[in-house]
């Protein structure tokens, strides 16, 4: 079976979690996928004299890439075709799968995201929450989480750690530094608290902290590769949200990558977090500046409540969102569409 699959660009977030990392999997069960990125990216340029170049050659190369559709068996979407709103889905081969793991209808009144649904053979979403809200568009409706590729995102080797410091970190995009900035001030009062402590960003660009030391935070730039040793050398992992609909939307990717590493969290309770923490004791759900001061200086006094914590996390990410155990179901609702649809191809098996 061959898919035809469209993501926003090389270094989206969704296009490696969500698509690329089934490709080879996926292989293996005799389904093909050949990705066809944006060149430049899903995100508008800032400067405003490249914006128009940037809007027609983008669009240029997403409609000569749909062309591919038609040799294949399934058209496979994520998030969207094109950053505005352009009803190129009239121009893909049926049938299409489209894969969502945002509130992406937040983005240009839910009009694109509406249209693209309908359009869709099928939808599979990231958690319950996207899933609810696409059912009012779609009828055929799946919910399978962001994978974790456990052989890759794997605790470290067990060494000696006795007198070395604290890592807290946060991994992430820029554009969630706002999330972030949220709780730089618990983050400073336990830097007070605790001169063992360092804390750790990986992120495409540097953040702007007001009220941490410059000298205890360490920025890693995000490259290709370099996730699992950057992850693996924290000792407590962070992800904080807010209370709104964005955030409900959110499917826990980053929280998922630091509990395959071993690593314990501290989370806000939104969305799908709140359904990770309830797997097992994972780490610690923190709402306020206060919970969040008292659990992460609970994590930092405690190196084998930390291992315990790590371990556990470790565990559930195995049983229940591994790239494993997820590739199957990939696999079967591209078989059923195709299969629904009088695909030929379906009977490959290699």
């Amino acid at each position: 079976m061959r898919i035809a699959a469209y993501t926003g660009g090389p270094n989206v977030p969704s296009a490696r979690a969500r698509v690329r990392q089934y490709i080879e999997p996926l292989r293996a069960l005799g389904v093909r996928v050949t990705e066809y990125p944006l060149p430049w990216g899903n995100v508008l340029p800032r400067r405003r004299s490249v914006q128009p170049i940037w809007a027609a050659s983008t669009a240029a190369a997403r409609l000569i890439s749909l062309t591919r559709s038609w040799t294949a068996d399934v058209t496979w979407v994520s998030r969207q075709l094109l950053p505005a709103f352009v009803p190129v889905q009239a121009l893909a081969r049926r049938p299409l799968v489209l894969d969502v793991d945002d509130a992406v209808w937040l983005n240009t009144g839910g009009r694109r995201a509406k249209d693209l649904a309908r359009a869709s053979t099928a939808v599979v979403c990231g958690n319950e929450y996207l899933a609810e809200y696409f059912r009012q568009w779609n009828s055929a409706v799946h919910v399978i989480p962001t994978a974790i590729d456990t052989h890759l995102l794997h605790p470290a080797r067990k060494t000696n750690t006795s007198g070395n410091p604290v890592v807290v970190g946060w991994s992430g995009t820029s554009g969630n530094f706002p999330l972030l900035y949220e709780i730089e001030g618990a983050i400073a009062h336990v830097m007070q608290e605790r001169s063992n402590v360092r804390f750790r960003v990986m992120a495409d660009r540097p953040p702007r902290f007001k009220h941490l030391p410059e000298a205890r935070v360490e920025f890693v730039r995000w490259a290709p590769g370099l996730e699992p040793e950057v992850i693996q050398q924290m000792s407590i992992g962070l992800m904080p949200l807010v209370e709104d609909a964005w955030c409900a939307g959110k499917c826990s990717y980053k929280m998922l990558c630091y509990m395959a590493c071993g690593v314990p969290v501290v989370v806000s309770p939104v969305g799908m977090n709140r359904e990770v923490l309830a797997h097992g004791a994972v780490g610690f759900g923190a709402t306020h500046t206060s919970e969040w001061v008292e659990t992460l200086l609970e994590l930092i006094d405690n190196d084998a409540l930390r291992g315990h914590m790590g371990a556990e996390g470790r565990s559930v990410v195995e049983r229940h969102f591994s790239l494993d155990r997820l590739v199957p179901a990939y696999a079967e609702i591209f078989r059923s569409v195709a299969y629904a649809s009088g695909k030929t191809a379906v009977a490959e098996t290699a």
